[in-house]
């Protein structure tokens, strides 16, 4: 079921970081060929996805500040 609307949340790295983890250890009993595992898996699949390019993106930015 979806609405066509999106959900948005704003928390720390350590926080994400947390999250990220925790759906992880969730999903990784699972296959990864989306085929054979239940569509609720490659929807939380998604959202680590997004949670590592945006966790990637705030620590290159760090990285970028403190060299400067």
């Amino acid at each position: 079921m979806s609405c066509g609307k999106g959900i948005k949340l704003n928390m720390d790295i350590r926080t994400a970081a947390a999250v990220r983890e925790s759906l992880f250890r969730d999903t990784k009993i699972y296959t990864y060929d989306p085929s054979c595992c239940p569509p609720r898996v490659v929807e939380l699949r998604n959202v680590i996805v997004d949670l590592d390019e945006q966790i990637e993106e705030l620590l290159k930015s760090h990285v970028e500040d403190d060299t400067q």
